[in-house]
């Protein structure tokens, strides 16, 4: 796969997998996935279902762990191994946001104090553009959940919430965040951390002046259209990073 086939939709399975199985590397070396935490992508050849590990450290995540879900949950790929309890994320995202084709979920500690004071996350950072719409916040657990999102009714009202966001936080537990292809999801992932930690910087120092809608809308625009260099440039930044520090 070339750097310029980074940015768009996977066309076959075997690209979809590659990319899957990078993105779990990636967001793991780069400190924002740890044992916990997961990401998915749609299937290039049934919008249907999506592909997404079994339940595994991302770090460790390779090929043969890839189980093949449908939007409802279900687990199709024939197995005896255990899924993401998580999964129904995924799957009520997707079947909600055909425009989005990879979704994250993980616990990345900068964010956390956000999900939980009633502070926004607000774009500050010239990356950090792509939120340029808001980042809302899930606050509707089943009492009887753990603080997870293990039941298909409460995935969906998250993705109610997540709306026609970029990302949304979730109360005291960690962030979900979406994109248009796997490359788009993991920028989003790591530069929403890096934001929080930004802003947070910047709070202690008096008050920040946030990127304006406008500002946040053209900005990201460059970032993650369809052959913008940003994402193409990044992506392989990050592929060589993980390539580097792990047996891929």
């Amino acid at each position: 796969m070339t750097i310029e086939d980074h940015g768009v939709v996977p066309k076959t399975v075997d690209e979809a997998l590659d990319q899957l199985v990078l993105a779990n590397r990636i967001l793991a070396n780069e400190g924002i996935l740890d044992a916990l935490g997961h990401v998915s992508v749609r299937n290039p050849n049934n919008w249907e279902t999506f592909y997404l590990s079994r339940s595994l450290s991302p770090e460790l995540v390779t090929r043969e762990d890839m189980m093949e879900i449908d939007l409802e949950g279900r687990v199709l790929t024939e197995t005896d191994k255990r899924p993401y309890s998580e999964r129904f994320i995924h799957a009520a995202i997707l079947k909600g946001r055909p425009d989005v084709n990879a979704v994250f979920h993980g616990h990345p500690h900068e964010v956390i104090p956000f999900s939980s004071t009633g502070v926004p996350i607000r774009p500050m950072a010239h990356f950090a553009s792509l939120f340029f719409e808001g980042v809302p916040l899930y606050d509707d657990y089943d009492v009887s959940s753990g603080l997870l999102i293990s039941t298909l009714k409460e995935a969906q009202r998250l993705g109610r919430v997540l709306g026609n966001a970029r990302a949304v936080l979730l109360r005291d537990h960690g962030c979900c965040v979406v994109g248009e292809n796997i490359p788009a999801m993991v920028m989003g992932a790591i530069y929403l951390r890096d934001n929080a930690k930004i802003q947070l910087q910047a709070l202690q120092l008096g008050q920040p002046k946030y990127l304006s809608y406008e500002e946040g809308r053209e900005a990201a625009t460059r970032m993650v259209s369809p052959g913008a260099i940003g994402i193409e440039r990044a992506w392989e930044y990050w592929v060589r990073r993980a390539k580097k520090s792990m047996s891929i």
